[in-house]
Formats: structure tokens, sequence, C-alpha cells
């Protein structure tokens, strides 16, 4: 009884705390994901909601103190929203430690330096934001201002001019600079400084060549230093560029007429009044003219001369007023006292150059180069002569290379290279005959003439970039990059650092789209990584790096660039997407989930996003029904519906959730919205059956049990009704057992229990307390052979991993019998059967069972521990299922057992099974869904048991029993058709 007691107890704690687990005594608090705080404290800030936003981060930062996304967040709440600069400057160093492209951090840290006037420091991280993002000129003209708040006027100046060079058609960049050659330039004027004055206005006439106020100055500022030529040459090329000017053309008329050059004055302001008619203009023209008479009536020694060539042909009048002529512009009168000259003297070199000038200035190029090239002929050793014409000969090829020209413009260029004896002229032809080549397509003549500039100018920026664009048009762009990739090694400048890596992206983007579409995926990855390093932000760089690491299954690397590109471009819903993709491949839909979801606020309708969000809720809608997580499952598919309600993975995934859920009419209704492929939709239909037939409440089961003996031909037979109704989480069965059996005088030696008949009524109650935990009871009354009383309860747990633990205890009282004998007096004196004797005794047994289901296999087993008289027993099977079709039901079954005590079932029906020996069981069997109303299940079972069958012989003195003990063999078949409904 001690045993007995003992293993009561052990059963009682056992039960005891499983049962705690099964009603929730212990409650896990989940921790989110590092993204789920940053993502909706990010948009708590966003709606000013700062507080609420504070309090989960604060709950972030408790697991995640290194986050840099998270310290970010910290450093904007300091920064933004209490101003407390040296709490954000703790969190927002934190932030860029932890990554370095945290482009947003680095941003606020500029502004905290700024704010606190630590400029130095703000300078430093800006340069840190440049090297990730070289073209971003917010960024430039903001280390520009903070160099002027240090009072650093000299860099501030030369980096915005620089800032030019590389932006010169953006306006904002053109109007800074403008603006700040302007504050130069009246600084210098004030502080006496004309020299320095006038430079910093023809820059402003450059950047800017059609403000008149600038022209105006600068004319203003020639003519106080004298510089009259200059000046006109100023006020010509201002009104070019602006002819409704008015005021720069009276300024230009007003400076010839000073000079006493009335009819150029005048015929330089009637030429502009084709154009422009302003009263002003008119009124000035009139006057001009006054003035000229006036001038007109004094003697010009022009007319004077004019009078006495008339009438002497003096060579002292000729000359003068060949020299005047041409000085005042009187070009017709110069041509054609020049051709008296040369009637005279013949063609002279200094006659024909003369007749040269006149001829340039009209715009005669064909007359004037035939006369220069005459003169050349006439004087090649002249240097001057020879460098004009070279001067020529480049202008026009210069033409010609603006009309696309270059192989005409060609030789025009190589005269000039070859004749001329001025170094800068031959730079300038050199320059041109490289453009010439190089748009000719003659490369390798092309990078020689390169080669030859770079001795000349060695600390031309410009020349790696040429010798890359060579290299590349040579159909060798790996040299092209690694050209640029040196340089930018090489060069201390951050601006032209600027100007290689754009020229390195440029080269390198269709490089690596043309190595990706002929399949060098390998290479292309390459090429993409190099390009990042070279400028980290670039788009096509991230893009192309993504797409070959993914090819490359290189998933660290594709890891890596999703961070990156999330961490520069953190508004870009694309890098949302991919970055989801990421956490899909780890399984890591948490992070995935809470991700996307703040996004979807904003973005309800883009597809990318809904679709990313749709596949990551799929799959952890599957991980937590692996889980036995069924109702979080379920919220995670509703979630994803709101946004994709048409996706039928998604209605597939809440129906695999209801059927988890044992709502079997639910699960039917949104699978059968999936629509299988060719192959799988028999399968899929049959399944569909299977869920419709586990959705009806109702069963109705007939049973039949037959046993027969190896060696004789004695039947045993149990036949039983059940049936079961199931709501949500209770199911209750009624069960109805009926056995009868063989007896007559017990002489028969396999007589073991007396004949007739017995019933069996049971009832089962089955809880589920949540999706893991489940019990059950039963309880039953027999009137025969079954156990007169019996009571079981099973305790089970899913856990995680498709493993399902069940302990359970059961109570018998079972019957056994014995015959009886008495002495038989008369003629013949024996013993005789005399009746049967009936013992009622307890049957405790308590035990374990272990299963799994992995894909379409069932594996099972269990332990069970007997008390008896007493006496400790044991049994020990195990069951292996295969489901060959997908409705839930179709199945074959193998089993098989050993122990000292019979299985249960035997005992529970009535079967013949002993104590004590070894008892052995196999068994094989099948189960078939004819429909989703009807089931048939066939088993049959082979038992070899040790069997004790006695006989009472002898006298009344003397009597003896004869006893038998052998191994049988019984043979079982067990039939069960079960109708739903």
């Amino acid at each position: 009884m001690r045993k007995k007691g003992y293993l009561l107890t052990i059963f009682v704690l056992f039960i005891f705390i499983v049962g705690a687990f099964a009603l929730g005594a212990f409650d896990r608090k989940e921790i989110r994901t590092p993204d789920y705080y940053e993502v909706n404290t990010r948009s708590m800030f966003k709606n000013n909601q700062w507080e609420e936003g504070k309090r989960m981060l604060d709950e972030g930062m408790q697991y995640y103190s290194d986050a840099s996304g998270l310290n970010e967040l910290m450093g904007r709440y300091y920064y933004q929203y209490k101003r407390d600069y040296d709490k954000a400057r703790y969190y927002l160093v934190r932030a860029v430690r932890d990554n370095p492209e945290n482009v947003t951090a680095k941003q606020m840290l500029v502004n905290v330096e700024e704010e606190t006037e630590n400029y130095s420091s703000a300078i430093c991280y800006v340069n840190e934001l440049l090297e990730i993002n070289p073209y971003w000129q917010g960024l430039w003209r903001k280390k520009i201002g903070l160099y002027r708040k240090q009072n650093n006027h000299v860099e501030a100046d030369r980096l915005l001019k620089r800032l030019h060079q590389i932006y010169p058609n953006d306006s904002v960049v053109t109007n800074e600079y403008a603006y700040s050659l302007e504050e130069n330039y009246i600084k210098q004027r004030k502080e006496g400084k004309s020299e320095s004055a006038i430079s910093s206005l023809y820059e402003l006439v450059g950047v800017m060549p059609e403000n008149e106020t600038y022209y105006m100055d600068l004319v203003n500022l020639l003519l106080q230093q004298g510089n009259v030529e200059e000046a006109l040459e100023v006020s010509g090329k201002g009104v070019s560029r602006m002819p409704y000017s008015s005021n720069l053309i009276m300024k230009k008329a007003g400076i010839l007429a000073e000079e006493g050059r009335y009819q150029e004055a005048i015929a330089f302001v009637q030429s502009r009044m084709k154009y422009n008619r302003s009263a002003r203009l008119v009124s000035f023209s009139n006057a001009l003219l006054a003035e000229a008479a006036n001038a007109a009536k004094m003697n010009d020694p022009y007319l004077l001369y004019g009078r006495l060539y008339e009438k002497t042909d003096s060579d002292e009048a000729l000359d003068y007023l060949i020299s005047t002529s041409i000085l005042r512009g009187y070009n017709e009168d110069a041509l054609s006292y020049l051709a008296e000259a040369k009637k005279r003297r013949g063609e002279q070199p200094s006659l024909l150059y003369k007749e040269y000038v006149v001829y340039k200035r009209m715009g005669n190029a064909s007359k004037a180069y035939s006369l220069l090239s005459t003169l050349v002929a006439m004087n090649p050793n002249d240097k001057d002569l020879v460098d004009e014409l070279a001067l020529n000969r480049l202008q026009q090829a210069e033409n010609l290379m603006t009309d696309g020209l270059y192989s005409e413009a060609l030789p025009y260029v190589n005269s000039a290279l070859r004749n001329s004896s001025d170094s800068e002229l031959k730079a300038l032809a050199m320059s041109k005959a490289y453009a010439c080549n190089y748009e000719l397509k003659r490369y390798d003549v092309a990078m020689e003439i390169l080669d030859s500039l770079r001795v000349i100018y060695p600390d031309d920026d410009t020349y790696f970039v040429k010798k890359a664009e060579i290299f590349c048009h040579q159909d060798n762009t790996e040299k092209a990059l690694a050209v640029l990739d040196s340089a930018m090694q090489d060069t201390t400048k951050l601006e032209m650092r600027a100007v290689y890596a754009s020229a390195y992206e440029e080269m390198a983007v269709p490089y690596i789209k043309d190595m990706i579409e002929e399949g060098a995926s390998g290479f292309a990855f390459d090429e993409s990584v190099k390009l990042l390093r070279v400028n980290p932000s670039s788009v096509e760089g991230i893009q192309y790096a993504l797409t070959t690491s993914d090819m490359l299954k290189r998933y660290d690397a594709y890891d890596y660039y999703v961070t990156q590109a999330r961490s520069i471009y953190p508004e870009e819903t694309v890098y949302v997407v991919k970055q989801a993709a990421s956490y899909l491949r780890e399984e890591e839909y948490d992070r995935s989930i809470d991700m996307i979801r703040p996004w979807l606020n904003d973005y309800p309708n883009n597809q990318g996003l809904v679709g990313a969000f749709s596949e990551n809720s799929e799959r952890k809608a599957y991980q937590l029904i692996k889980a036995h997580r069924a109702d979080s499952a379920l919220a995670v598919v509703d979630t994803a519906l709101i946004f994709d309600s048409e996706n039928r993975s998604l209605l597939l995934a809440k129906g695999k959730v209801y059927e988890a859920l044992k709502q079997y009419d639910s699960a039917h209704y949104y699978q059968s919205f999936y629509i299988p492929g060719v192959t799988e939709a028999a399968d899929f239909e049959r399944h569909l059956n299977g869920l419709r037939s586990q959705s009806l409440n109702n069963e109705l089961a007939a049973e039949y049990l037959q046993g027969r003996y190896g060696e004789a031909d004695v039947i045993t037979a149990v036949g039983t009704l059940s049936y079961t109704h199931r709501r949500k989480k209770n199911a209750y069965t009624g069960r109805l057992n009926y056995a009868g059996r063989d007896g007559g005088s017990g002489d028969d030696l396999e007589d073991q229990v007396p004949g007739g008949q017995g019933i069996q009524l049971q009832a089962e109650w089955e809880h589920n307390f949540s999706p893991s935990w489940t019990t059950t009871l039963s309880a039953a009354w027999a009137s025969k052979y079954f156990p007169k009383l019996m009571a079981d309860l099973k305790v089970s747990h899913e856990f995680k991993n498709d493993w399902t633990l069940d302990v359970h205890a059961n109570y018998r009282r079972i019957s056994t019998y014995s015959k009886e004998y008495r002495w038989e007096e008369g003629e013949v004196q024996d013993w005789t059967f005399n009746g049967w004797k009936k013992y009622d005794r307890n049957l405790i047994s308590v035990g374990a069972g272990l299963s799994k289901t992995y894909e379409q296999f069932y594996m099972g087993g269990k332990v069970d521990g007997f008390l008896l008289s007493s006496n400790l027993y044991f049994n020990a099977s195990a069951q292996l299922k295969y489901f060959m079709l997908d409705d839930g039901r179709t199945s074959v079954t193998i089993t098989g057992g050993l122990g000292t005590a019979p299985e249960a079932n035997m005992i529970d029906y009535a079967m013949p099974a002993t104590f004590d020996k070894l008892n052995t069981m196999v068994g094989l069997g099948g189960t078939y869904m004819f429909n989703k109303n009807l089931s048939l299940s066939v088993m049959g079972t082979w038992h070899t048991f040790y069997s004790q069958l006695n006989q009472r012989y002898g006298t009344l003195d003397s009597p003896y029993e004869q006893i038998e003990t052998k191994y049988r063999n019984l043979y079982n078949v067990h039939v069960q058709l079960h109708i739903y409904f």
C-alpha cells in the first residue's frame, strides 16, 4: 500500500504543475525588436507626440542601449524638443559610433555644434557627411557658412568658387557666388583697392553677364584708372549681352565722344537704335549729333589732310589719313587710302598688316586670314605674325568645332601647333587637338596629346578625368575606373574628390549594368562595391550591389548595403522593402512587420510596402501556428488583410490559422479562395473536403472488435456505439459497449469467464484551455466483463516544435474469475464444476505519452505503469501513421507494444489478457475518408500473451490441479464506421 501511496502522490503533484501551466500561471512579457521601438517612436515624434515617444524610447533603450537608431532618436528628443545640447550630443555621438553612416545623426550633430559655436567640430562632421554623399550641395553651403562664422572668408570664398565650377548651371549656387563677389568688390572699393575691385568685377560680369550695374561699375573703375580702350571693350560686351540697355549704349558712346571719336559714337548709337528706340536714347542721339556738329566746326586735322591729299597727293597726308582712319574706325576710308598706298609703294608688309587689321575689325575673316597668310609667307621669321596666324587658325578651328566639324578643324589646329612659338598658344592648340582627336575617336592620338599637356600643366585636375574617358571609350572601363580611384586617393582637395567621384559613377554605372546583362554577377558585384566605396550614396551603386549580392546569395553583403541605404535614404520606401526582405530571409518577421506597419499609415497603397508586409505577415502567421499561438496568428493575418484584402495567399494563411484553431468551417471558407495549380488541384480539393468533414459538429460511430485464438476456434467480440458532439473548446462523448461470452458447465479447459452478456456506459469530456493545453476526463460503469468502474484523466501539452507530451492516470475496478469444484458422490466419484468465484480488484495506472507530427507522418508512443494487488507492471507501445492523402483522416497505421501488463485497450474492451508474464502486440490498419460525411477504419492486431488454464482432478483426500501454461496468440480485427453530420 505504501508503494501505491507514493505513486498517487507523485501523480497528483505532476498534474498540479502541468495544470498551472495550462491555466496560464506563468506570464512572460514579450520583448519587441529594435525596429519596433525605432519606427513607432519616429512616427510619434513626427506627429509631435514627444512625451509618448520618449516613454516608448526609454523602454527600447532598456533592451537595446547600443542601437544606433534609438540613440539618434534620443538625441533628436533632447535637441529638437528639450534643447539640451549636452545630452543631445551624448546620444548622437553614440549613434554615429555604432553606425558611422547614420546620416541623420551626423546632420543633427552639425546643428548642435553650430548652435553651440563649436564650428571646427561642425566642419568635421560636414566633411564626414561629404564622404558619404559628395554631391550634397546643401552640405557644401553649410560648410561655407561655418567658415564664414569662423571669419575664415578666404576659405569660404575659395569653396564657393569651386562649388560654382562644379555646378555652373545651378542658379542657387550662382547667386550665392555672385553675392560673395559683390561683397568683396564693395569692400575692396571702400578700401581703395582698385585693382582688386576690378578683378572682382570681371568675375562678377562673368558669373552674372546680364547685370547692368556690374558692367557700369567696371567701366567707371577702368576709366578712373585711365584704361579707356578696356572700358570701351567692356561696355561693348555689356551691350552685346544686353542689347536693350540704354545706359550701357550711352556709356560707350559717351566715352567715344569724349575721345573725339564722334563718327564712331554716332554710328554705334544709330546701329543700336535699330533695336532700342527708347525716348532716352533718341534724346541722347540728338544731343550727340549736335555735339558732333559743333566739333566739326573746328578744324579737324583729318579733314584738312584729306583736302591736302586731294590737291597734292602728299605721302605725309596719305600716311596720316591711313593711320587716323584705322584709329577712328573709318574702315571704308582706311581701305581706300591703303589701296592708294599699295599702288604707289607696292604690297609692303606694313600696308598689308594694316589692311589685315581693318578686315579683321570688319569681321571679314576670310580676307583677314588671306592677308595674314601672305604676311607670314613674306616674313616667316616674324614670331608675332606667325603667332597671330596661329591664333587666327585656332579661331577658325573653334568655329568649325562648334558646328561639329572636327575633321575639318583638325588641319587648322595642327598648323597652329606646328608654327606657333608661343607656349600658351601651343598649349591651347594641343587642347583643341586633343578635343578633335577625341571626338573623331582617335583615342591613341588623343592620349598622347593629353600626356603632353600633363607635362605642361602638371596641376591640371581634369587630366585624370579625360584620361579615364579615353580608356572608357576604348572599352577598357576597368582601367578607367582604376585611374579615377587612384586620383581620388592622391588628391587632398575635397572638391576634386567630388569631381572624380562624379566621373567614376558616370562610367561605372553602365559598365556594371552591362556585366549584369551578360550574367557576370560576381564581377558586377565587385564593381558595385568599388563604386559605393567611392560614393556611398550612389543610388545606382546601391541598387546594383543589392541586385548582385542577392543573385550570388551573399546575404551578409545584401544586409550590409540595405542598412547603408536605409541610413543614407531613410525616407525611401524601396529600401524599407529591401530591408524587410532581409528580415524575411532571417525569419525575423517581427522586426519586418514592426518596421513596415507605421509606413503603411502614410503609404497604404504602396505595392512594395504592402507586398512585403503581406509576405512577412503570412510567414509570421505560419510560425505562430507551429508555436501553437493561433490566436496571435489570426491577429497578424487580419492586420495584413486590411491593406491587401484580395491576397489569396493571405486568405489561405487565415484558413490555416482557423484550421489550427479547429474552427474548420472558417478554415474551409478562407482556404477555398486559394487557386491551386494543376498538379495540386485534386489534393487541395480533398483537403477542403477534409476540412468540411471536420467542421461538422456531430459524429456517430459504430465499432466491432473481434478476437480469435490462433489454436482454438474461440471467438471474443465487442460492439460499440458512440456519439460525439463538438463545440469550440469542448467535446462531449457518450459511448455504449456490449460484450457477449460463451459459457457452459465450466468443464471446458478454455472457459476462463462465465458466459453471458455485459454492457458498459461511458461518458467523456474534452476541454481545450488553450491551443496548446488540453484536458480529457472520462468515467464509465459496466455490468459485466468490462471494468465495473473506470475513471480517467489526461493532460496534454503541444510544444512549439510540434511535439506533444501527455500525462494520464486511470482507475479501474476489474473483476477476475476462478472456478470452484465440489466432490461428487455416486457411481462415479469425481471433482465437478460448482460455479465461478468472482474477485474484484483495483487497478491503478499512471503513464506518459510523447508524439510528434512531421509533415505527413504522426509518430507516438507511451509508457504506462500499473499497480495491481500491490504488484507493479508496465506496458510500452508505439504507433506510426502516414497520411497519404491531405484530408486529415485517410492514413495507414503501424503499431506495436510489449510489457508485463496488457495494453490498456485490451482491459477496457474486456479482451483476454494476463499480467506478470511478457505480453507483445503488433498491428497494421488504416482509415479512408469516402466523403465529408463518411469514413471507415480497419485495424488488425496480433497479441501474444502468457495463459494459465486449470482443472481439478484426484480424490477427495488427495485432489490436485492440472495446470496448463503456455503462450497463446490472439488475432483481433477492429472495424470502425464514422458518420459526420
